[in-house]
């Protein structure tokens, strides 16, 4: 049996689970509660190991798996109204295809994806699929899925968060939070309110990346800004709430927020100040659209379930990078003044480098030089004068990746911009000084070092041995710390990547599923496995 065969199988293992036998919009409410709950119980396990934190990431990747299944499924239409109390059972199933079925897929998919993009092999021993990297792959690919992985964890959102205030928030909400009926409630006094507020505005800007005059067809990303920060502050209010509760069942049916669409569209405009026509565009924008392609939970976080009724598992809010989450919706909506501004995101990173680079003497830089012909522009040039070099740079802005999918449709955008420099560089070193003239308007470069590199907002892995690919981040560090000379010889030689830690280990994930055991290249370090 090959390796296609397997996946084949392997494909429709999950379809005859018992949940599947729910009706639809009772299985989606359940999935959300059980998902919040499993959550909620890794924060509390984080408290004594907080590396525990980054589960949460598997557990998103589990519910969206979960969800894009739910909507390939047959089920019988019906009326009838969801229960909100989910028994013990329910709760064991619903975590059950999380866990053993939905989680281990996603991992599974991800190396398929992989190799079928040709940049993981697979052999097949008996029972046992074991996918690895080609011998032809970018060493830097693991620096960059570290890189990647730290950037997207969960803990690292939390740092941005003041625990002190967190705690005095939390104290005093506990002090008007009570159990009614089985049904939890919160009485929210202004400074409840605006002290989750806050934290809730401290996410956002630790995580921002854009200005916030940007404009979209519908909405602007202030109005967004207003938008989230509102319905964030009510996540944070709410799970903390439910923290308290300690009967599990009570907690599990309380774990979502469950409203109509008015009374959630009421809330936003009064905590907000948009207008109701504003809330609802945007509420309408990231609500769970199962038709749209490569739809994500993590992407449109608020699900209609039927009947004029919305459910939020919250942590969907305080685990996202609600700006980069947004514009992978923004992307796919073809919308037209996100198109014209997005052209406009490079020259940001302009302003950012000749800000660093500003501090060092006998520099010249240009920035979009049309070389003309078919070739490309060079995008920004520095000169250093006391060495006689030159560094040119291509420079690539995008949306931080957040799936395999992602990551390949980014990594094609660093190897053209790759391509690009090759050009430039073949150009430059026909003649050398009259490129320089070109370039810099120098009549004395025929003796010029001249090297190149591509830049990239949210680096991603190359397949380019030859071209160097830096984070913006990366060499702006690199720019504050040493000599102009001595940066441009750790690009030249590609010694920008940190080192892989003494502790890190490559190694394989070994996932077990549906009788198979799937091997995938990862990376253990202090017993957490990354991919």
């Amino acid at each position: 049996m090959n390796v296609r065969e397997i996946e084949q199988i392997i494909d429709h293992i999950h379809e005859n689970h018992p949940v599947f036998k729910k009706e639809k919009k009772q299985l989606l409410y359940e999935l959300l509660s059980s998902f919040e709950d499993m959550c909620s119980l890794i924060v509390i396990g984080s408290m004594l190991n907080p590396s525990m934190l980054r589960q949460i990431i598997d557990q998103m990747d589990a519910l969206n798996m979960a969800l894009q299944w739910v909507q390939t499924m047959a089920f019988t239409d019906s009326s009838k109204a969801i229960k909100t109390n989910i028994s013990e059972n329910d709760y064991k199933q619903c975590v059950d295809l999380l866990r053993n079925y939905a989680y281990p897929y996603s991992v599974i998919c991800s190396g398929y994806i992989s190799f079928s993009r040709n940049r993981l092999t697979a052999a097949v021993n008996d029972k046992t699929v074991v996918f690895n990297m080609p011998a032809s792959q970018n060493n830097s690919a693991w620096s960059d899925i570290l890189r990647e992985t730290e950037e997207s964890s969960f803990d690292s959102l939390l740092k941005s968060i003041n625990p002190l205030r967190l705690m005095h928030a939390n104290t005093k909400l506990q002090e008007n939070v009570k159990i009614e009926n089985g049904m939890i409630c919160y009485q929210l006094t202004s400074e409840i309110i605006e002290s989750f507020k806050e934290i809730a505005t401290k996410h956002w800007d630790a995580t921002k990346t854009l200005p916030e005059s940007w404009e979209f067809d519908l909405f602007t990303l202030s109005d967004y800004k207003r938008f989230w920060i509102s319905l964030a502050t009510l996540c944070y209010i709410h799970f903390f709430s439910d923290l308290k509760v300690s009967d599990p069942l009570v907690r599990l049916n309380n774990s979502t927020i469950i409203q109509s669409k008015e009374n959630m569209l009421n809330y936003i405009v009064s905590t907000s100040g948009l207008t109701k026509e504003k809330v609802e565009r945007i509420m309408d924008y990231i609500t769970f659209n199962p038709q749209k392609r490569n739809v994500d939970i993590m992407y449109q976080p608020i699900v209609d379930i039927g009947d004029n009724m919305l459910v939020i598992a919250p942590i969907l809010f305080m685990g996202s990078r609600p700006e980069r989450n947004l514009l992978a919706v923004v992307s796919s909506m073809k919308d037209q003044k996100y198109s014209k501004e997005v052209n406009d995101l490079e020259e940001l990173m302009v302003q950012e480098l000749e800000t660093v680079v500003s501090k060092y003497n006998n520099i010249q830089c240009v920035k979009h030089k049309n070389l003309g012909g078919r070739l490309p522009d060079v995008d920004f040039a520095v000169l250093d004068k006391i060495t006689n070099s030159m560094l040119l740079c291509e420079l690539k802005w995008f949306a931080a990746a957040d799936s395999a999918k992602e990551v390949y449709a980014k990594e094609d955008e660093i190897t053209h911009g790759c391509q690009q420099m090759e050009s430039i560089m073949a150009y430059a070193m026909v003649d050398k000084k009259r490129f320089c003239n070109q370039v810099f308007g120098i009549d004395n470069g025929e003796d010029m070092d001249i090297f190149c590199c591509v830049i990239a907002r949210h680096n991603i892995r190359t397949q380019n041995k030859y071209i160097p690919v830096i984070d913006l981040k990366r060499i702006k560090e690199l720019l504050n710390c040493n000599s102009l000379n001595n940066v441009f010889h750790i690009i030249r030689n590609h010694e920008y990547e940190p080192k892989m830690p003494d502790e890190a280990t490559i190694t394989h994930q070994e996932i077990s599923y549906g009788g198979y055991i799937f091997k995938i290249p990862a990376i253990c370090f202090e017993s957490e496995i990354f991919i």
